[in-house]
């Protein structure tokens, strides 16, 4: 008995070290100008009913970059997503710069460069790359990129090179 109740405690405790150990990507304290852009563009939104989503600042509510370089595989990796129930998490990886982020210290990387895009789902595929790979300085001899965008009013569009 005193051992199936030490090997469940123990069971326990270690679950709970994994747990916590995690990739946490969650961020606590989203930038500040994103709050302020929030609040701009929710009251935009009430007076004109747009259903455009204002928890951030940027045209996107989900980002999702990978760069492959001709001798490095997964050399720049960028995830953001920004759920509607203000549950906000980043990750930014470059090897070639030596950047592992995650949570606020990658939100905080991140949104110098995201707060400096101005494509949409209109923006031609070509420009929008290009800006993405400018933004991350990502060399033009790149193996491959896969870029996904899912903006504010609802679309999603992929985009390869």
């Amino acid at each position: 008995m005193k051992r199936s109740i030490l090997w469940v405690g123990i069971t326990l405790i270690l679950s709970i070290v994994l747990v916590a150990c995690g990739d946490n990507d969650e961020v606590e304290n989203p930038p500040q100008n994103a709050a302020e852009d929030e609040q701009q563009q929710t009251e935009e939104n009430n007076a004109t009913n747009d259903n455009n989503d204002t928890t951030t600042g940027y045209n996107f509510t989900h980002f999702d970059l990978d760069a492959d370089y001709q001798d490095m595989n997964d050399a720049v990796e960028v995830d953001y997503e920004n759920e509607t129930n203000d549950q906000m998490e980043a990750s930014y990886r470059d090897q070639s710069q030596d950047i592992d982020l995650n949570g606020d210290a990658a939100m905080e990387e991140l949104d110098s460069i995201f707060s400096s895009f101005n494509f949409d789902e209109n923006t031609p595929d070509e420009e929008v790359l290009t800006t993405v790979s400018e933004a991350f300085s990502i060399p033009e001899d790149a193996q491959n990129i896969e870029l996904e965008i899912q903006f504010s009013g609802g679309t999603e569009k992929e985009y390869r090179r």
